[in-house]
């Protein structure tokens, strides 16, 4: 395995791609699908960052049938309930016996650490545990990683991002794409999503990868959520 490069600036701005695609769908970023814009740009963040190749491509659908087909395979498509599932909650291999209040207050433990708060906007629909929300959390952390000037910051950063992959995000993406590759072979899903959460956890997969050549394993681990806003996340 090769050690993390100095590429945090555009994993950063990999994260935040990779979460503009999850996000319900907008008339505005649908054009983006369109003309090429969001595919292309996916593509050059993913080959700055770690060199990787990738297609997304086009969604050949209208807006209309392209929001239809998102609300389907993650809002409401099955007796009115996620045919999959975005939050990590839903997954109870996540939470793994606990309650989902519990679980969420480890996420929101996590991004108050950092500085940040989940959207309230009455419009918003993302919980903490969101594929959205950690995404962002994600490109947060690379942001600060490229931003500062000392190097034991930096590796603080990478520390942190080791345990939110390994702890949270790395499982969660696991369990979402077997899910939609189930899905997908009794009754075809949207291509678009498909190659969005695949390519994810590809690129998922790299940087984990680098950043335990780069930091090495987690010398602990916090089970207890009250505990996460105060703990060194990174030791």
């Amino acid at each position: 395995m090769s050690k993390l490069p100095n590429t945090a600036r555009a994993r950063s701005q990999l994260f935040q791609l990779l979460a503009l695609g999850f996000v319900h769908p907008t008339e505005e970023f649908h054009r983006l699908l369109e003309n090429g814009s969001y595919p292309l740009a996916l593509a050059r963040a993913a080959h700055a960052a770690l060199g990787m190749d990738i297609v997304i491509g086009h969604t050949l659908a209208d807006y209309s049938d392209y929001e239809a087909d998102y609300i389907n395979l993650f809002q409401m498509g099955k007796r009115g309930q996620p045919i999959i599932h975005l939050n990590a909650g839903d997954y109870e291999e996540l939470l793994d016996g606990g309650s989902r209040p519990e679980f969420l207050l480890e996420y929101s433990g996590w991004y108050r650490h950092f500085g940040l708060k989940t959207n309230e906007d009455d419009q918003a629909n993302e919980l903490p545990d969101h594929i959205v929300c950690q995404l962002e959390l994600l490109a947060w952390l690379t942001h600060l990683e490229s931003t500062t000037s000392s190097p034991e910051s930096q590796t603080d950063y990478q520390r942190a991002q080791r345990d939110f992959f390994q702890r949270h995000f790395y499982p969660m993406l696991e369990l979402l794409v077997t899910a939609m590759q189930r899905e997908n072979s009794k009754n075809p899903i949207s291509p678009f999503f498909l190659k969005l959460a695949t390519t994810s956890l590809e690129a998922v997969s790299l940087i984990q990868s680098q950043l335990l050549a780069t930091v090495g394993e987690a010398s602990h681990k916090t089970d207890n959520p009250d505990q996460i806003a105060s703990v060194n996340l990174w030791g």
